[in-house]
This record gives structure tokens, sequence and C-alpha cells, in this order.
């Protein structure tokens, strides 16, 4: 993923998002998702999010569900989550089973699978914690300790994120 930093306009530019004129001297953002493409300005309410910063379709959606995951509140935004994941995982194992058997065992093959074992523990994560959140109802604490739980496993739901390449 290509890096973000802040720089000083030394000219005027215009987000490339919103449109609004960065003015001379004004910080701003500037990226590229990749050394080949030309930068991009983004004034300072517009800062690129990750999924807008790589060139890969693969990261590019897990990185979008990541920031889906992170705001996660219900059940169902977790079940929807979850959803999409498998929808992702069941395309990358396509792609690897598409390929030609000697060409699954390469470098490529292998990234492939790391992803659908990366997917497989995220989906595993969440539903597990899904199901914690499902049984603290038939819990006997008080409502303030439940209350006070369920923030607990929501803040962990939010936390969760893609650990493969």
């Amino acid at each position: 993923m290509a890096t973000l930093k802040q720089f000083k306009a030394r000219k005027e530019y215009v987000c490339s998002k919103c449109g609004r004129r960065i003015k001379k001297g004004e910080q701003y953002y500037r990226f590229s998702p990749s050394r080949f493409l030309p930068l991009k300005p983004r004034c300072l309410n517009c800062k690129p999010k990750p999924s807008e910063m790589t060139q890969s379709e693969f990261l590019s959606r897990i990185y979008e569900i990541e920031e889906i995951i992170s705001q996660i509140e219900t059940i169902e935004e977790i079940d929807e989550v979850i959803s999409e994941l498998e929808e992702l995982m069941s395309e990358t194992e396509e792609k690897l089973d598409n390929m030609p058997e000697q060409l699954q065992d390469s470098d490529v093959g292998m990234l492939l699978q790391e992803r659908i074992d990366a997917v497989q523990e995220m989906i595993d994560e969440l539903e597990n914690l899904r199901d914690e959140l499902e049984s603290l109802e038939d819990e006997d604490m008080d409502k303030e300790e439940k209350e006070e739980r369920r923030e607990e496993i929501i803040s962990e739901i939010q936390s969760v994120s893609y650990s493969g390449s």
C-alpha cells in the first residue's frame, strides 16, 4: 500500500475528491496507489482511505470491509460482513482452483492460499464474537454488567482485521 503524507502546497491545487481549492501554503495530502500512476491531491477533509491507496482488487475490498468492521454495532451488521468475507473468500478460492495445477504451488498460488486462510480466520473470529454477543442475553448479570460486557465485545469486533498480504 502506498504511504500517505501531508505536504504544504507550493501552488494551487484542486482536491481530486471534493473539488475544493487547495491554496498555496495550505496543507494537503498527495498520494497514488502506484508509483506508475500520477499523484492525486486531496484536501485535509478528504483523507484517502486505505482502500483507495492500493491497486489490488482483493486488498481494496479487504480494506473496505475493515472500514465497515471498525463501525459495527449490531449482530445484523456482523452477519453482513461475514457474508461479504465469505463471498470474497469464495472468489479467491475460485481463482486458485482455476490456476493450472503446477502453478498452484507457485508464489501466486501460495499468496492466494494465504489470503483464503486469513479471510477464514477473520470469519471465524467474527462468528465467535457474534455468538458471544448473542449468548450475552442469557447470561445471569445485571443490566449494567451486560452493557459493559457488550461494549467490550463490540470493541473486540471492531478491532478484527486482515492479517495476510
